[in-house]
């Protein structure tokens, strides 16, 4: 299937584009990476809260369920 003229251009763009950030990777980690490092902390702080809630809650449910395995046993 051939491309369309559209396609074609679209697929040059992209592959300049993606030479020029190659070519200044160094540059653009460099100038990034403060606003990366305070994402990544933000998020790291985020799913520490999330997984401390999840396991609170399977903790609250092996806890209900080792009471009704407690309670069926006594019957």
């Amino acid at each position: 299937m051939p491309l369309t003229r559209n396609e074609v251009l679209y697929l040059s763009a992209g592959i300049a584009i993606g030479a020029l950030a190659g070519a200044n990777f160094n540059k653009i980690r460099d100038a990034l990476a403060p606003v990366l490092g305070a994402v990544g902390a933000q998020l790291g702080d985020s799913y520490a809260g999330i997984a401390q809630k999840v396991a609170e809650q399977v903790e609250s449910l092996q806890d209900t369920l080792a009471e009704a395995g407690v309670k069926s046993d006594a019957a």
